[in-house]
């Protein structure tokens, strides 16, 4: 859904405005980030990261290797503030999946995710989470042949108004990729054995705690956290 979705929607829209830390679920904050720099800035944020992670960032197009250096650092200055320790020095790593990964005995864990000029970083405090950010795109009837929405949750986007239908998608959406993250598969599986509930706020889905993240309008995001403490995997 999101990806040939996202480049359209995002064109032409200006800059977020930055977004103060808030807390979520019981021990998890996120912080909106504006994936906005100039060359300078860039440098600095590249400056951050571990030679594996920038060699990543230097894969994309430049748009892509922009965000992706912007966002890994914002997720490191982060984690940085958490640990008493210099960015550069976070025990951060990267799964497979790409989700990121902290050594056990921090008791963190962390999730980002970034559409178009902006990003989310999220951390948990001895709490599993996942968490996904998606631009805000106009509704078509296409989306409905893609086949990751439920039978139940097209009937409930018929039944809304249309100006409704598009963050409702995009809600959905995001709601199965912070479990899916949660999971640490992403979409290693198939986002159709995710079924959210259209219309309503958070709740349990898939064994995970589902909350509605605030960020900037056009934007849509949600967090999936475990339902209990626990030491992140």
């Amino acid at each position: 859904m999101a990806a040939g979705a996202t480049a359209a929607s995002i064109a032409g829209m200006p800059p977020p405005a930055p977004v103060p830390a808030c807390t979520v679920a019981p021990g998890v904050t996120v912080t909106v980030v504006p994936l906005v720099a100039d060359d300078e800035e860039l440098a600095r944020a590249e400056a951050l990261l571990a030679p594996e992670e920038l060699a990543r960032a230097r894969r994309g197009t430049p748009a892509v290797h922009r965000r992706r250096v912007l966002l890994r650092a914002a997720l490191r200055s982060v984690l940085a503030a958490e640990l008493g320790t210099d960015p550069r020095g976070v025990p951060l790593r990267t799964a497979p999946t790409g989700r990121p990964e902290l050594p056990a005995a921090t008791r963190l864990d962390a999730g980002c995710s970034a559409g178009g000029l902006l990003g989310l970083v999220a951390v948990g405090r001895g709490r599993r989470i996942g968490v996904d950010l998606e631009p805000v795109a106009p509704w078509t009837p296409d989306v409905a042949d893609e086949g990751w929405l439920h039978a139940t949750e097209l009937r409930a986007i018929a039944l809304l108004p249309p100006g409704a239908r598009p963050v409702a998608v995009a809600r959905a959406w995001t709601r199965r990729e912070a479990v899916l993250k949660a999971r640490g598969t992403g979409l290693r599986d198939d986002p159709a054995t995710v079924v959210t509930g259209v219309g309503r706020t958070g709740g349990p889905v898939a064994g995970w705690t589902l909350h509605d993240v605030p960020v900037p309008d056009g934007w849509v995001a949600s967090l999936a956290a475990a339902p209990d403490e626990e030491t992140p995997r």
